[in-house]
Order: structure tokens, then C-alpha cells, then sequence
């Protein structure tokens, strides 16, 4: 990854928090690690425990940034969550996994989209 992707990663990520925390969550973590997986948010929604996935997107970007997150990729967000839920002794507690979505476009406009319930665990 270039520098140019990762400072632009990390802006779509402050911008997601941004979003999250005008709609009510409660930021606890970013870009949580676990040795095969990351979590870019953890968040509060009331008396869920969220995970969140930050897809940032260009004009020039193809397909649907939702699409993005494949299985290996929920894999890798479902092992880090485990991860997190073991290092801090949580239990009992409903959890969901979130997908954001920022598309950028010519105009230098954006659009979030946040898609609760993105995935599940099987």
C-alpha cells in the first residue's frame, strides 16, 4: 500500500468516525489487530458491541464498495472480533458487524452509506 492509499485510508476512517459518533455510537477502538485480522471500528450502538469495516472509495473505483468485503475478508474481521471479545473478557453482549461506505466523487462530494448487519457469522 502507498502512502498516498494509506493517508487516504486514513482520512475515510476519521470521516466514518465522524459519521458514527453524529449517529449515536460510542467510538471505543480504531484499527484493532489480532495476528489475522484488523477491525477498523469498534463501537457502541446502544447495547451492541460493533464491529465496523471502512470501505473508501474514488469516482475511478469499479463495482460496489459493500462487494469489497469478501469472504476472506469477514473471516478476517469475524477472527479479530473473537480476538477482541477474549483480550477484554467480554460475554453476554450482542454484537453485529457494520460495513461504511464512503464513495467520493468528481465534485469532491461523498457518500456514506451504513450497512448494519452487513454479515453474519456461520
Amino acid at each position: 500500500m502507498g502512502i498516498e492509499s494509506f493517508e487516504q485510508g486514513q482520512k475515510g476512517e476519521e470521516a466514518a468516525e465522524r459519521y458514527l459518533l453524529q449517529n449515536g455510537y460510542q467510538i471505543l477502538k480504531r484499527n484493532f489487530h489480532s495476528q489475522q485480522g484488523e477491525i477498523d471500528i469498534i463501537a457502541r450502538d446502544r447495547d451492541v458491541l460493533v464491529f465496523v469495516e471502512v470501505k473508501n472509495y474514488s469516482f475511478r473505483s469499479y463495482g460496489s464498495p459493500l462487494g469489497a468485503v469478501r469472504k476472506s475478508k469477514r473471516e478476517s474481521i469475524v477472527h479479530a472480533a473473537r480476538t477482541y471479545l477474549l483480550k477484554n473478557n467480554v460475554k453476554d453482549t450482542n454484537c453485529r458487524f457494520d460495513v461504511l461506505t464512503i464513495s467520493r466523487h468528481l465534485d469532491g462530494s461523498r457518500r456514506i452509506e451504513l450497512y448494519k448487519n452487513a454479515f453474519f457469522i456461520n
